[in-house]
């Protein structure tokens, strides 16, 4: 058994790629099932979406779940903000992206 370095993501930890039924790309979005555990998801105010980067499950980002609130500005762009990993925890505001991009990259969830 070799030495695991203390960057070695764990099987089950959040952000290392596996299989994950109920998460789906098609047009409805993807559904966060069996993913959203101890996500705080209660929308900020102001009519965000939940999204989720369309390639969460092959990263191998540590403790990144992949989701972020989200919402078209007049512009067409999305002003992105944090989903909080526990109650209690504040959405911060994460900026705002161009819309070819994000929409590249991010999928709407179904819930």
């Amino acid at each position: 058994m070799g030495k695991k370095s203390r960057n070695d993501p764990s099987p089950g930890a959040p952000g290392v790629s596996q299989e994950a039924p109920g998460v789906s790309l098609g047009a409805s979005g993807v559904s966060p099932e069996g993913r959203e555990e101890g996500l705080d998801l209660t929308p900020p105010e102001g009519g965000y979406e939940l999204y989720r980067h369309k390639s969460a499950e092959s990263m191998q980002t540590r403790n990144w779940h992949g989701f972020y609130w989200a919402r078209q500005n007049e512009e067409g762009d999305y002003e992105i903000r944090t989903v909080p990993v526990s109650s209690g925890e504040y959405s911060a505001s994460g900026g705002v992206w161009p819309r070819e991009g994000f929409e590249r990259n991010y999928a709407r969830v179904a819930r």
